[in-house]
């Protein structure tokens, strides 16, 4: 896979630092937001010993708080950045889980102009970004069949790596034509650095992504795994009445010559302030590591009620089908604040 190295990067960032304007009149602007969301139910996976019950941290969104600000250096050039951690409303907790860093989330400086963004920092990956789109439950790692089978580690965790990536560089394009590039290199010049590209097109009511990916440091990544890479591609369709979601991803591993490919579609349908949305999730595995060919299949649903804009309520339920297990049911109730 060839990918933009550091020699690429820094001269977009000289680039950059040639074409940009004296500020005489900069103007800056700081903010704080989060999501904070608590659900209370009965969570468990297919192979799971026994479920957990009680209340605990985001049903729909991992809940998060954030500080951003950003700098007008005129002439439609910007500087901006954004720092953000995960907090666990359950305990109060910092991070998703205990060792986890501050701000895991986001935390990083970007300069943004007619030509496109530099940003450096640890940065949500764009692989994240794209799975939340193309499916109708995206930022929930409890009932979002397609996060959790490509997440999370009690259904198999199709992506390895984080979610974010520390010491990164990505460049994201301008929108052309409803088409955006976007490219990603942890660490460059090292020998163990992640990489990524992307592109998105958006006309309307019409989402397509499609996603090239290469992990060698995270989590995961161990001396019998040492690289993993990740082809994704989704999108969407709002037919106002309803909307539509399908993904297709495909994981291959070096060393063990583990493969699996995921199929995913789904839909949300409006009621007013009410919104039912479903999804379905299958996983086959031909082959993994010595161990024999498996597949998973997670389907849920959530019922979702907006008491405003900035809140809502919400019931779920993710089944959940191991092919060498047994099959398991969550169940969940919660609310969700955005601030």
């Amino acid at each position: 896979m060839n990918m933009p190295g550091y020699s690429r990067y820094a001269a977009m960032a000289l680039a950059f630092a040639t074409l940009s304007p004296a500020a005489a009149n900069a103007q800056s602007s700081v903010e704080m937001y989060g999501v904070i969301d608590a659900v209370v139910g009965s969570f468990k996976g297919s192979g799971d010993p026994a479920a957990t019950v009680g209340l605990l941290n985001g049903g729909q969104t991992t809940s998060f708080y954030g500080m951003r600000g950003t700098e007008d250096l005129g002439g439609g050039y910007k500087a901006d950045f954004e720092i953000e951690g995960y907090v666990l409303v359950n305990t109060g907790q910092a991070g998703r889980f205990t060792g986890d860093t501050t701000y895991s989330r986001n935390a990083y400086v970007d300069l943004s102009s007619p030509y496109g963004t530099l940003r450096f920092g640890r940065i949500v990956t764009t692989l994240f970004y794209i799975t939340s789109r193309a499916n109708p439950l995206p930022g929930s790692y409890r009932f979002s069949p397609l996060q959790t089978q490509t997440w999370i580690a009690d259904y198999g965790r199709n992506v390895l790596g984080d979610t974010g990536w520390d010491s990164s560089i990505l460049y994201e394009s301008p929108s052309i034509y409803g088409f955006k590039f976007s490219a990603t290199e942890t660490a460059p010049g090292t020998g163990a650095h992640n990489q990524s590209a992307a592109v998105e097109y958006t006309h309307g009511p019409l989402y397509l992504a499609g996603l090239v990916q290469r992990v060698k440091y995270g989590l995961g990544i161990t001396p019998a795994i040492n690289r993993q890479d990740t082809y994704f591609f989704g999108g969407s369709y709002n037919l106002d009445f309803a909307k539509l979601y399908a993904s297709y991803a495909h994981n291959a591993d070096s060393n063990n010559g583990a493969i699996d490919n995921t199929y995913q579609g789904g839909v949300s349908v409006p009621f007013g302030s009410l919104a039912l949305s479903m999804a379905y999730s299958r996983t086959n595995t031909p082959k993994g590591g010595g161990t024999p060919d498996h597949y998973r299949n997670t389907a849920g649903m959530t019922l979702d009620y907006a008491l405003s804009k900035q809140t809502d309520v919400y019931a779920s339920y993710l089944y959940d089908k191991l092919s060498t297990a047994g099959t398991a049911n969550s169940f969940g109730a919660g609310i969700r604040h955005a601030f």
